[in-house]
């Protein structure tokens, strides 16, 4: 399936419209903007965040067939699987997921110049498919030499990851400004990641000690009644301290 019968299955077909000659088209981040027959257009999408991109560059470039084909300058539609596996849609799913905007009068539903500019979008996807990455944040130059550099098979970490690496170390100054180099040192050479919270926690305490066998009798002597029970380490199973024992 081609760039533009995508575009078409998501957004409508060219059909759609009455064939309004396009008077201006372009794109930029997060905007398609066009002018119809008179009248302003506008499709307004969500550009994605940098760790999205960092996801789907690692995993284009993990593809020996799309990493390849991307550092020929070229973005095949098959790409856009790629993209949804990541819960990334290239192509936005219907009109639902932009915001759609024309200055004629036709306030009940989609007025055709949206449908013509859809179309518009569509052919020229086919002539130079990075309009779409563009619309999404990403310029053809700076996708390529993302993918460039991230080496071929390596998995790139997910937005949590990313995130937790980049605060981890701030964290951590912040809450304990008195931490020196070699708490950081100590972080860097653990093989698990060091978290702050478990790091700064108290130690276990260590087990009661073991009493001598007389203990108890001479506890019950100085602590008469029940004191003595609730006293840790004392044993109860024991006999209780007699007055009679203590007259003789």
């Amino acid at each position: 399936m081609s760039w533009s019968e995508l575009v078409s299955e998501a957004l409508g077909g060219p059909g759609d419209g009455p064939g309004a000659a396009v008077e201006r088209f372009s794109v930029r981040p997060g905007e398609v903007l066009a002018r119809v027959r008179g009248h302003e257009v506008s499709l307004i999408r969500t550009v994605w965040a940098d760790e999205e991109w960092g996801r789907a560059c690692a995993a284009l470039a993990s593809q020996p067939l799309f990493r390849a084909r991307l550092l020929s300058g070229e973005l095949p539609d098959a790409a856009a699987r790629v993209f949804g596996l990541l819960g990334l849609d290239l192509v936005p799913r219907g009109w639902g997921a932009l915001v759609a905007t024309c200055s004629c009068d036709h306030w009940r539903g989609r007025c055709a110049h949206l449908s013509v500019t859809a179309a518009a979008l569509g052919a020229e996807s086919d002539r130079d498919p990075f309009v779409l990455t563009r619309w999404a944040g990403r310029e053809r130059r700076t996708l390529v030499e993302l993918v460039r550099d991230l080496p071929a098979g390596t998995k790139g970490p997910s937005a949590r990851e990313a995130a937790l690496a980049e605060e981890r170390p701030t964290r951590l100054s912040e809450e304990h400004p008195g931490a020196g180099d070699g708490v950081f040192a100590a972080q860097a050479q653990t093989a698990d990641p060091l978290s702050p919270a478990a790091f700064w926690s108290a130690p276990a305490p260590p087990p009661p000690p073991l009493l001598p066998a007389d203990t108890a009798d001479r506890v019950r002597a100085a602590a008469a009644g029940h004191v003595a029970d609730h006293l840790p380490g004392f044993d109860r199973s024991e006999k209780p301290f007699s007055t009679l024992q203590e007259d003789s």
